[in-house]
């Protein structure tokens, strides 16, 4: 009987520390998801992307920063940073629209085929802090793909 018990209290072990180890990041963003609407180039030559994360849980999240690596038809067209803090109420959705920075001219390439074609397909990569009880955050990261309208303001 002994035999037996070592190997069982062993596995028991195990699972409980496995259990301790999980990753919360991925637990915050359970319910969050990141989509782009529209992708629209200024008149300066200016990248915006329209941007907006939709949250189908019944709590609400405050976003303190949050970072979006943005692709279109497979190229990588800048990072939008947002370090104004944003609310996301509970079962509802809030977005911004922000400026894209690193961009090569490879990305100013591909907005302007993508704008002859009106649409393209993007990829986005967001990197995401969430303020959670006083001064404790949290990060997290989503990521989602699709198809966005691109325009021309």
């Amino acid at each position: 009987m002994k035999r037996l018990l070592t190997p069982v209290l062993l596995l028991a072990l195990f699972a409980l520390l496995s259990a301790g180890c999980n990753n919360p990041a991925k637990l915050i963003a359970v319910g969050l998801k990141i989509e782009i609407s529209r992708i629209e180039r200024t008149s300066d030559g200016a990248v915006l992307v329209s941007w907006h994360v939709e949250n189908s849980n019944v709590v609400a999240y405050l976003v303190s920063h949050a970072s979006h690596k943005v692709y279109l038809n497979g190229v990588y067209l800048g990072v939008a940073k947002e370090d104004e803090p944003m609310a996301i109420p509970a079962t509802s959705s809030a977005g911004r629209t922000t400026r894209l920075t690193d961009g090569s001219a490879d990305a100013a390439r591909t907005v302007t085929e993508a704008l002859a074609s009106g649409s393209g397909s993007y990829r986005i990569d967001s990197n995401f802090v969430f303020r959670i009880y006083d001064e404790t955050v949290q990060k997290s990261e989503l990521v989602n793909s699709g198809t966005v309208p691109v325009t021309a303001k």
